[in-house]
């Protein structure tokens, strides 16, 4: 096996033990010429002599090690040696090398990878490497795959199990260039993007009623809460997001809360070390705003006592999918899924019961990245103005950049409900939240996770 250290040197030294050879080699990316781009030549016809004395299988599988950490003088060494495994080496979701190395913007080794005939291939769960690139934003990537691969042979609408496709992938990573190089690309004609991309993906199961295509949904396992505290597990529903445009032209066209976002993973965090340290929510009526798939609030009703929880959103299938998953965790007796338009206070949960309209102090409002466009904030600030108007509290996570009418909103907002505190979230919240602590499926779903900064605002 190779152990790879990286180390300032950019060196590369050999170590053996008695059971077989092992590699220090620096993490470089400069080349990817026939030449050695990180060590010597004579230091990598070395190398050639170790990577003689593995197996076909102990070389597949450092083979992916290698192109995940773009040790790309490695990975030269290998296919020369064992060129099948270019074809070969494929982990347990079914990624290859290309997949490593796209996803984590190692443009030499791509380009060697694909010198050498490295397919474009999907894995488990739909994803091709171009998903990967495009999720992350590595445009160089992207820009080398799309020249690499004739137009016929390579689309940015192929969906993945998710119903993602890397053109959708692209927008959510903010990479203005991975962006505008997908969406220039042939495959994204106005003729195809009306008719959406290609699924592709692995079967999962649901206990949604109706029937539903086998391949456009998944159920992640959730554990929230640190290690003092007691955990329990939150399952949730994703639906797949199968168009360009999820913001629709209307509010009730918007389907961005078919998936589960980022914020609201931070927001759940949050929301368990209130309800497991601080006990805020006990005997609350707690309104989630915009709750997509319902995470934050179904943590509040998972690990604490409040008097009600409603999760709410307008577009219908989001609210048929948060009654799926209140079902899931068997809270039926404690959250009711509710469509709510903001603009019509006929639909707010707090005045459909005449009770609760007149013991509304006690209400907890908490939301995760409401605000994307500045006609949201003024609407935002009168339904909570609305709601707390008795009293009550505000709970917000939002990432610190990137969102328009943010910053207006804060500002306007705080003329009129106190801020008591704005804290960066731990990096803790941003830790994988799955419980099942699998790292491949928390890239595969929730990689951007990581990648934000992210606010508490209280």
């Amino acid at each position: 096996f190779f152990f790879l250290q990286r180390e300032k040197s950019r060196r590369m030294t050999m170590q053996h033990s008695n059971s077989s050879p092992s590699l220090v080699l620096e993490s470089s990316d400069n080349s990817s010429s026939a030449a050695p781009s990180q060590i010597s030549v004579e230091e990598y016809d070395n190398l050639k002599q170790q990577v003689a004395k593995l197996s076909l299988e102990d070389a597949c599988f450092e083979l992916l090690e290698c192109a995940r950490y773009g040790e790309v003088d490695a990975v030269r060494a290998i296919i020369q040696h064992h060129p099948s495994c270019v074809l070969e080496a494929l982990d347990e979701s079914q990624s290859t090398a290309l997949h490593k190395a796209c996803a984590n913007g190692h443009v030499s080794t791509v380009r060697l990878l694909l010198q050498n005939d490295a397919p474009l291939i999907a894995n488990n769960s739909g994803n091709t490497p171009l998903h990967w690139a495009a999720a992350n934003g590595h445009h160089e990537v992207v820009a080398v795959l799309l020249e690499h691969y004739p137009n016929d042979k390579i689309d940015v609408l192929q969906k993945n199990g998710f119903g993602r496709s890397a053109l959708t992938e692209g927008f959510g990573s903010k990479s203005t260039e991975t962006a505008k190089l997908l969406l220039e690309h042939d495959s994204a004609s106005e003729d195809k993007l009306l008719t959406g991309g290609k699924p592709v993906g692995k079967e999962e199961q649901s206990i949604s009623s109706g029937e539903k295509n086998a391949e456009s949904f998944v159920i992640h396992d959730f554990c929230f809460g640190s290690k003092e505290y007691k955990k329990s597990i939150v399952k949730i529903q994703e639906l797949p997001i199968t168009t360009d445009d999820p913001f629709g032209g209307s509010a009730i066209d918007d389907t961005t809360g078919f998936g589960i976002w980022s914020a609201s993973l931070v927001m759940a965090q949050w929301m368990a070390h209130l309800s497991l340290s601080k006990k805020v929510f006990e005997d609350k009526l707690v309104i989630e705003l915009g709750a997509g798939c319902g995470v934050p609030g179904l943590t509040i009703a998972q690990l604490s006592t409040p008097e009600q929880v409603y999760v709410t959103d307008l577009n219908p299938t989001t609210v048929q999918n948060l009654e799926t998953n209140i079902l899931l965790n068997n809270l039926q007796d404690k959250v009711t899924a509710t469509k709510m338009d903001w603009e019509d206070k006929t639909t707010w949960p707090v005045l459909q019961d005449e009770t609760i309209a007149n013991e509304r102090s006690n209400i907890v409002v908490v939301g995760s990245d409401l605000i994307y466009q500045e006609s949201i904030a003024p609407l935002l600030k009168q339904v909570l103005l609305s709601l707390l108007c008795n009293g009550g509290t505000f709970y917000y996570v939002a990432p610190d950049t990137g969102r328009a009418g943010l910053d207006q909103f804060l500002m306007d907002i705080q003329q009129e409900i106190k801020l008591v505190s704005k804290t960066v979230a731990p990096s803790s919240y941003q830790s994988n939240p799955l419980n099942s602590q699998d790292e491949e499926e928390f890239f595969m779903h929730f990689h951007e996770l990581t990648s934000s900064t992210y606010i508490l605002y209280e």
